[in-house]
């Protein structure tokens, strides 16, 4: 039996070789040991990581053992609600936000979206030579998210810069209780209150006038809530998205028999977006904490351990996918957790899955040709996304 498991380490391979798929990685831990003591570069808590699929299924299954509350603010608060809130308090919120997001709702934007996509792509196609992720898979996301809240598209940028700020300086995986740096809250804040005073005197139909008009079990959001579920949303719409984005892109790019594929068969786009997510979970992991001893595929977890919920291993699991190192299209079944599962699955996934099809749609069309054209860098662990996506894009 494999007593421990260190990811990050595993997984620094693919940091600059795409080649190596995630299931090589997580085949030996898999098959050994699918639930392991982890350990991670300076960590301050002790962690196990739930890494088989059904073992993940069961830690996502027990909210009343295994809390997702793993920090918490000055006032007590979870660092992002509701997605690292328990029930009851997760419940009210949930309840407010979830007629925000069903498709017929999301899909109200499809236009605004096919705009930014066309203003974006041409001007990419039109050099040739770019970094995919830089120009148009982290930039993409953030813009459609602005549309979507209802702050003015010009306000993108503002945006963008503290999603960018978070995720450099995040210490969630070495100090999970620290919450978010102090710094880039002192920044971003005043411009997320000047946006709510002004939902206050110009209601409109967007979801910030939700937050602004809604209520949660019967009473009205305190503005510093409404402030924290501004920030939840941009901090889960942004860096997931836009991993999937540029991880779907740089398996396109490699693969010139998919691209011609989906050219000559676009239908198949969401198919594949699929399988792309399951091989390459954007969000490789989050945390929960143990709060009473706990069993976890005959492993004993200890009130008080953390534990990682390991989507991107999951998905790569033999037990559940037959061959999961192969990309197949026609893969029934698919059943994949990149979104997670349970009352925490993932409210945005319809908007993300909109945004990837409308993306690889409109990059599809606009090429006739997409290659990549110079060294990948990658980072991989908690969140496999590439940093640095050299293409050539040759028009349609």
């Amino acid at each position: 039996m494999m007593s421990e498991f260190d990811p990050l380490a595993a997984m620094a391979e693919m940091e600059t070789n795409p080649s190596i798929e995630a299931a090589d990685i997580y085949g030996d831990v898999l098959s050994r040991c699918p639930v392991s003591r982890t350990h991670i570069n300076n960590a301050q808590v002790e962690w196990w990581g739930a890494y088989g699929y059904d073992e993940l299924l069961s830690v996502l299954k027990n909210f009343r053992a295994m809390s997702s509350t793993v920090g918490v603010d000055e006032r007590g608060l979870p660092t992002i609600i509701p997605l690292f809130a328990d029930p009851p308090l997760h419940t009210g919120f949930r309840k407010l936000l979830n007629p925000s997001f069903p498709p017929a709702v999301v899909g109200r934007i499809e236009g605004d979206i096919r705009v930014f996509a066309n203003e974006m792509i041409d001007d990419m196609v039109a050099k040739r030579d770019v970094d995919f992720h830089e120009e148009f898979g982290s930039k993409f996301p953030t813009r459609v998210l602005c549309r979507f809240l209802g702050v003015p598209d010009e306000d993108w940028p503002i945006h963008y810069k503290f999603v960018s700020d978070n995720d450099r300086l995040s210490t969630a995986f070495t100090n999970p209780a620290a919450g978010m740096a102090k710094s880039i809250l002192a920044e971003f804040v005043p411009y997320v209150r000047k946006i709510i005073a002004f939902r206050r005197e110009n209601p409109a139909d967007n979801i910030i006038n939700s937050f602004v008009t809604g209520d949660v079990e019967g009473r009205k959001l305190e503005e510093h809530e409404i402030i924290h579920l501004v920030i939840a949303m941009m901090l889960a719409g942004h860096a997931t998205t836009t991993a999937a984005i540029s991880n779907f892109t740089l398996r396109l790019a490699s693969d010139q028999a998919l691209q011609a594929t989906l050219r000559a068969n676009p239908n198949r786009i969401p198919d594949a977006l699929e399988e792309s997510l399951r091989m390459d979970a954007p969000q490789q992991a989050l945390l929960r904490k143990c709060l009473v001893d706990t069993d976890v595929g005959g492993q004993t977890i200890k009130a008080g351990q953390f534990v990682l919920t390991n989507y991107g291993s999951a998905n790569n699991d033999p037990r559940k996918f037959d061959h999961p190192e192969t990309f197949d299209l026609d893969r029934a079944g698919k059943g994949h957790l990149s979104f997670g599962f349970g009352m925490h699955q993932c409210l945005g996934q319809h908007l993300a899955r909109l945004d990837m099809r409308i993306a690889i749609e409109t990059l599809l069309d606009k090429t006739s040709s997409i290659t990549v054209n110079g060294p990948v860098k990658r980072r991989t662990y908690p969140v496999l996304a590439p940093l640095e996506l050299p293409l050539r894009l040759e028009p349609a």
